[in-house]
């Protein structure tokens, strides 16, 4: 655990040095305000002791401010009998008080409840993720292998502090994805806010830690953005999770994208994948929208190869509203084929032609890595039709990186 002391005076600075060291903390200590803000972003301190004479700044509300992260421990340092002082520090946010002169069984008992506190803290977070991944369960289904690979990085970037963008057609959950990534970060307990009007800028959230969810930003203007790009910057304990519905790099060349927030995002980019490319995940979402429906209902097994078989251009959101129907107008406890095929084919449903597969590449035993690379790079590149963002982003590599590795094959189309 990291320790930051403020204290402009070096006998009681050192004292706490030495006290919050002898108990296994690394520590850092300066003598103003000013010095420690810098720190709370380079050290990230677990511990802040702050003395309420340190120069620099406004003590108090250096103290509420950094209180207010929720994530650490704030005690105040105070003269001895200075009791109205802790007081007021206790009121802007701190956990605790030290006097002065700094005694080291104080601080060893403001150590131990801390460990206390810590350790229930711990428990209480181990039963708020589990119960977090039984709502998934609940509803983010899926057993396929594409879409277990998107629960691997929604996963990853849970464990992330930076800004995370989900990438995926209408109707690929990306709000319920959203809301798997904030439940299962450290910030999960705190608030999930979502910006929703398209039309006005983001507004920053209030204090505290949480997951600001920004979806639809495509149809966001580049000026709106722009202004979300900066505010990323600025959101002290809340992580930015946005959502565009189309792929990022078309969006980017179509002028749809912010080139500032792309730079940002592009190494942080979890894909969502469509319904058409899950498999038998639609047998398990349609079987799991008909028991919420009516538990009396069933598919007929050729009801669901039709289900199957379909292109489900608007994915999850139109099976869903599929087996709503179905199971309104279904007469007995069987939906059968018949009913099904109607509505697949009836006006709400929307086809779409399928997409050309991509070539396989064959490699030889005994090729060498790079003419692997090469190959690869030049059949993608021959797949999207010479479009070089579009191979970047199916090779799953930076738009920099696919322009070096053609220019250094000679792979100009």
């Amino acid at each position: 655990m990291r320790s930051l002391v403020v204290d402009p005076l070096g006998e009681s600075r050192d004292a706490l040095r030495r006290a919050l060291a002898g108990a296994g903390e690394q520590v850092r200590s300066v003598e103003s305000i000013a010095e420690a803000r810098r720190l709370l972003t380079d050290f990230l301190p677990d511990v802040v002791v702050v003395a309420l004479d340190a120069p620099g700044g406004d003590v108090l509300a250096f103290l509420e401010e950094t209180a207010d992260d929720g994530s650490r421990s704030v005690f105040a340092l105070v003269e001895s009998g200075a009791l109205e002082q802790g007081v007021a520090s206790m009121e802007r946010g701190a956990n605790d008080f030290l006097w002065r002169p700094v005694s080291q069984a104080r601080v060893a008992v403001l150590l131990s409840r801390l460990a206390e506190r810590r350790e229930r803290a711990s428990r209480t977070e181990e039963l708020r993720v589990r119960l977090v991944r039984a709502e998934i369960d609940a509803t983010l289904a899926g057993r396929s292998s594409p879409w277990q690979s998107a629960f691997a990085e929604i996963e990853r970037a849970a464990a992330s502090d930076h800004p995370i963008l989900l990438a995926g057609e209408v109707g690929t959950e990306q709000e319920e994805a959203a809301r798997a990534l904030h439940g299962l970060s450290s910030r999960g307990a705190g608030a999930f806010v979502q910006a929703s009007d398209v039309d006005r800028p983001v507004v920053p959230p209030p204090p505290g830690r949480g997951t600001l969810f920004v979806p639809s930003l495509e149809r966001r203007s580049i000026a709106h953005q722009e202004a979300l790009f900066d505010l990323v910057d600025r959101l002290a304990g809340f992580r930015a999770v946005l959502a565009i519905n189309e792929s990022p790099v078309e969006a980017l060349s179509a002028g749809k994208l912010s080139r500032g927030l792309f730079e940002v995002l592009q190494d942080h980019i979890v894909h969502l994948p469509p319904l058409r490319e899950r498999g038998d995940d639609v047998d398990l979402l349609a079987r799991r929208f008909l028991a919420e429906r009516d538990p009396s209902l069933a598919f007929d097994p050729e009801a669901l190869d039709a289900l199957r078989a379909h292109d489900w251009p608007g994915n999850i959101r139109e099976l869903s509203e599929v087996v709503r129907r179905a199971a309104e107008l279904s007469d007995g406890v069987v939906v059968g084929p018949t009913l099904v095929l109607s509505l697949l084919a009836g006006p709400r449903a929307r086809r779409r032609t399928r997409r050309k597969k991509p070539p396989v590449v064959k490699i030889a035993v005994g090729a060498s890595l790079a003419d692997v690379e090469r190959r690869l790079i030049q059949k993608t590149l021959e797949f999207a039709r010479g479009s070089k963002p579009k191979t970047a982003e199916l090779l799953k590599l930076s738009l920099k990186t696919i322009y070096n590795k053609i220019k250094e094959y000679g792979l100009e189309l």
